[in-house]
């Protein structure tokens, strides 16, 4: 029979100082190689560039057959249920004067 043994893997040496010098420093597993971090210098975008198509989200609940119906609505007319509902939204505030 095999003797087992406890393998003890031991902290870093230096833990970092902030997560901003983690995420700069590559921010992965030291055992992976990253090509990315050693081809290219990691600069920020402006926040211009950044700016989400639809930037503010609203959430709501409905009835498990509702769901069900405009989910399968969704994959029949190969839409996001997002959209349809975007376009919902709007039908109801073009018809109420807003």
């Amino acid at each position: 029979m095999v003797k087992r043994q406890r393998r003890i893997v031991g902290k870093p040496d230096t833990p970092p100082t902030s997560m901003d010098q983690w995420v700069t420093g590559g921010g992965i597993d030291p055992e992976i190689p990253h090509q990315l971090a050693e081809s290219a210098e990691l600069k920020p975008q402006p926040l211009e560039e950044k700016a989400k198509a639809f930037p503010h989200r609203v959430s709501f609940d409905m009835e498990s057959p509702q769901y069900k119906r405009l989910k399968r609505a969704g994959f029949e007319q190969e839409r996001a249920m997002n959209e349809i509902l975007r376009d919902a939204v709007e039908d109801w505030l073009k018809v109420h004067d807003y």
